[in-house]
């Protein structure tokens, strides 16, 4: 039994459920008889507990789901390794291709392709490119955002996540123990080892890149008539085309 079929078994025991099961993408489950809730730090994928009959105490067993979760944060880094990867055709690796172009002749730390709904990461000029699809993207540039404006309300106080992604957890937790903010603290410490999974091909100059990159889509989702901004270890550009790409 793995990882996977143990942490199921857990739910089916904890929350006295008939049956317990991983779902990627469709529609959200409905329904008395089942509770479930997405699974942090992956895209599209959840946990779902299923029971013969209608459940009396729904928050309860929604709650023990997602201290579950919370302990076995874990999880959402076996789902991502182990879902089938896609190789780009040939046709988006000449769009990878012709953003590296764009990046190096606008001097630009990386140019990117997404559209204003779905999670396709169309296009990248980072190669070799990360599995991170644009949802993953944005949560890491929220996080990362809450890094700086911890770091900016904290005098002479400095968080280099491209530093602390590739620490492992006990040096991580040494490196946190001085975040007064006990919320991001723990967010960085749950976080930032899945992230490091993601990466093991970057460098820290390739890190620093990626929190910038994926600051970059979240400002760019969360306000997308904004076309341009610069900041303070921040700036990006966008275009329309075609209708709903930047």
């Amino acid at each position: 039994m793995d990882d996977l079929e143990r942490f199921l078994d857990l739910v089916r025991r904890d929350l006295g459920s008939d049956d317990a099961r991983f779902e990627f993408g469709g529609r959200d489950p409905k329904g008395d008889e089942r509770v479930w809730t997405t699974i942090p730090g992956t895209s599209g994928w959840r946990v779902v507990a299923l029971f013969s009959a209608p459940i009396d105490d729904q928050l309860g067993k929604l709650g023990r789901l997602k201290a579950l979760l919370e302990s076995f944060a874990s999880i959402g880094d076996r789902l991502y390794s182990d879902r089938p990867r896609v190789v780009p055709p040939a046709a988006s690796r000449e769009v990878d291709d012709a953003l590296g172009v764009l990046a190096e002749r606008a001097n630009a730390l990386r140019a990117v392709v997404i559209d204003e709904d779905s999670p396709v990461l169309w296009g990248s000029s980072e190669a070799p490119r990360g599995p991170e699809d644009v949802e993953t993207a944005l949560w890491i540039g929220e996080l990362a955002d809450s890094a700086v404006q911890f770091a900016d309300s904290s005098e002479g106080f400095d968080l280099d996540l491209a530093a602390l992604v590739q620490l492992d957890v006990p040096a991580l937790s040494e490196a946190l123990a001085a975040v007064e903010s006990r919320k991001l603290r723990e967010r960085l410490l749950r976080k930032l080892p899945q992230i490091r999974e993601f990466g093991p091909h970057r460098s820290t100059d390739d890190w620093r890149v990626h929190f910038l990159t994926c600051r970059a889509i979240a400002a760019v989702r969360h306000a997308p008539e904004r076309h341009e901004q610069v900041e303070d270890g921040l700036g990006w550009l966008a275009r329309d085309f075609g209708g709903i790409y930047h």
